[in-house]
């Protein structure tokens, strides 16, 4: 990508000047796209990742829900979402009961912890499989946290690879 514009002071030199210019600005809006949407994409695969390295009884129902979306189109750039549309998700993410809140999540951020004057002798539940299960909690998992953390140590690869213009970082 050419890096300096040059032109004389006359009218067509001027027009070409601008086309570069904005040509530049498409190129650039495309790498930023491209840029923003490999990161999504690559937090899918960790966030993936990141639910199948933990303890879990694992249906398959949480691992198939992550995916990602193009969100709306910002005043300054572009989004995409990595999102779960798993209904018990945010429960494996935060922890429950006493045992969440003897393991809590690195920043929970207003989760309760209700453990609901069970304390330590936990509760009955009627499962997926139609049978009862007791339960004193579990410790968070938080798979969506560790996957932020792990996609800042990502952010300059990915931009080095799309905007390869960024030597030095």
């Amino acid at each position: 990508m050419k890096k300096v514009i040059t032109m004389s002071l006359s009218q067509s030199s001027v027009r070409k000047a601008i086309k570069e210019v904005q040509r530049y600005k498409d190129d650039f809006n495309r790498k930023l796209e491209t840029f923003v949407r490999r990161l999504a994409e690559e937090g899918v695969v960790v966030a993936k990742m990141q639910i199948m390295s933990m303890p879990a009884v694992d249906t398959g129902e949480l691992l198939g829900s992550i995916d990602l979306r193009a969100g709306d189109i910002l005043t300054n750039g572009y989004e995409y979402i990595v999102y779960t549309g798993c209904e018990y998700a945010k429960y494996v993410e935060f922890g429950t009961g006493i045992v969440g809140a003897n393991n809590p999540h690195p920043k929970p951020d207003g989760w309760q912890y209700d453990i609901n004057h069970h304390e330590n002798r936990g509760w009955f539940y009627i499962g997926r499989d139609g049978e009862w299960h007791w339960t004193k909690g579990m410790p968070a998992r938080p798979f969506m946290y560790n996957t932020v953390i792990d996609l800042y140590s990502k952010i300059y690869k990915i931009a080095n690879e799309v905007f390869i213009w960024w030597n030095g970082i």
